[in-house]
């Protein structure tokens, strides 16, 4: 289809009286003109906003939203065409480029790419050493937010062995911050299949039943929707207000409040939310809130004729496994954004970050921490109970450590290896309401971070 615009594109140019511009005019020689087209391949859609030249000229331009570019005033003869943009540093890889020839008021084509995500696959994996000559790389996401996940353990499983007929670990690594990973050096001729796994859960495996590269996107399923409901009243007279228009910023979720002021959503993903509510006589009012995963909130609205300070908004129920409270709304403890990107060229790691929210009773130490083998290693111990065994100098009463709502698994070697660059904000959330919102995986407290 792209092609086919570019040769209807072409047949107007060659039609137009205006094909000519002043540089051609004024140019030595005959000149033509290049049309074409630069495309994504990893992302299969079009690249808007890179930089297109023809090398050994002057001639630059920049591609439109279709991906599509027009070079006028290119002189006569064969041409290198050549194209940049920022997605080809993050990705690690150089551009097509494609030979042209260019004769005098005539309109030549280039179609220029970023290679396919498998192509990129082989060749960062022809640098890896292995007996085999299969990779297999991709993105682990939550299944509900599609949410990056770090640290998930991905593992490639091959024939069967032992008494149980389970399949030995072939190869295994662990998602960057991205959710990223790769394994290389594989061989497929044998049976193989992958999988990923974070925290507690785990994806089915998936056979590899070919050679060569593999591109495998994998998803974990490990939140819940949440439900929210609440009712917009007037801050004066706390009578409710029908007609008034609540919106959840940068989704398609948007509702109208009925008779008795009430509202709802279904199906939303955890997090940080951004309400907007708006009636006509009201001023406008934003405000910010978390929900956790497989939880149902309530809570109510006040809008003022005029724009006031207002106290924030007031969460009047929280039930989740079965369990009802009612609050007045909680201190936010942690760093927001902007105090992040403040703290940040003073931040060398992630337990001075997490140090510098303040919360009382918080204690954040570096210390060494027995791992899964109970060997001793350098990590980081994040308390709101400060642990009082004297037996054992080094216990931790480690807080649950969750990252763009999801479980981390083995936390305090986790923070001590995560860059506090890659931290937008962070919340803590203390025994009683953890406890509260996740059993009894918050008996300690919760750290929740944000990632960029």
């Amino acid at each position: 289809m792209i092609k086919h615009r570019l040769h209807t594109l072409a047949a107007v140019l060659i039609a137009s009286t205006q094909t000519a511009s002043l540089a051609a005019q004024d140019a030595d020689g005959p000149t033509g003109t290049i049309l074409g087209v630069v495309y994504d391949s990893t992302t299969s859609a079009p690249l808007a906003e890179a930089r297109v030249a023809v090398m050994g000229t002057s001639m630059i331009g920049n591609t439109g939203e279709n991906g599509e570019f027009r070079l006028d005033s290119v002189p006569e003869g064969e041409h290198t065409v050549m194209f940049f943009h920022p997605r080809l540093g993050t990705l690690g890889v150089a551009g097509s480029t494609q030979q042209v020839v260019v004769r005098g008021a005539s309109v030549a084509e280039a179609y220029l790419a970023i290679p396919s995500r498998e192509t990129i696959l082989a060749a960062w994996c022809s640098a890896e050493t292995g007996m085999g000559n299969t990779s297999i790389g991709g993105i682990v996401t939550d299944a509900l937010t599609s949410v990056p996940l770090p640290g998930a353990r991905v593992v490639a499983l091959g024939d069967r062995v032992g008494v149980m007929q389970r399949q030995r670990v072939v190869a295994e690594t662990r998602t960057e911050n991205s959710g990223e990973f790769m394994l290389c050096g594989l061989d497929a001729n044998t049976e193989l299949s992958i999988t990923a796994t974070f925290g507690t859960n785990a994806t089915l495996p998936v056979e590899i039943a070919r050679p060569g590269p593999h591109v495998m996107d994998m998803t974990i399923h490990i939140s819940d929707p949440v439900t929210i409901n609440g009712t917009v009243m007037d801050y004066a007279t706390r009578a409710p207000l029908a007609g008034a228009q609540v919106q959840l910023v940068g989704t398609n979720n948007s509702a109208i409040t009925n008779a008795e002021g009430k509202f709802g959503f279904a199906g939303i993903p955890p997090g940080r939310q951004i309400i907007q509510t708006e009636n006509l006589g009201y001023a406008t009012r934003i405000d910010s809130l978390t929900v956790f995963s497989n939880e149902a909130l309530g809570f109510e609205i006040l809008l003022a004729t005029e724009a006031i300070v207002l106290e924030p908004l007031v969460v009047t129920g929280r039930r989740r496994d079965r369990r009802i409270t009612t609050t007045p709304g909680t201190r936010f403890s942690g760093l927001t954004e902007a105090q992040v990107d403040s703290l940040m060229p003073r931040m060398f790691d992630f337990a001075s970050l997490a140090r510098a929210a303040r919360m009382p009773g918080l204690s954040v130490t570096e210390t060494y921490i027995a791992d899964a083998f109970g060997q001793p290693q350098m990590g980081v111990c994040i308390e709101m109970l400060r642990a009082r065994s004297s037996s054992d100098p080094n216990a931790c009463n480690m807080v649950e450590v969750r990252i763009n709502d999801g479980p981390v698994p083995d936390p305090s070697f986790f923070l001590h290896e995560l860059n506090p660059q890659d931290v937008r904000s962070i919340q803590f959330i203390t025994p009683l309401e953890a406890g509260l919102l996740y059993g009894d995986r918050g008996r300690n407290g919760v750290l929740l971070i944000y990632t960029r």
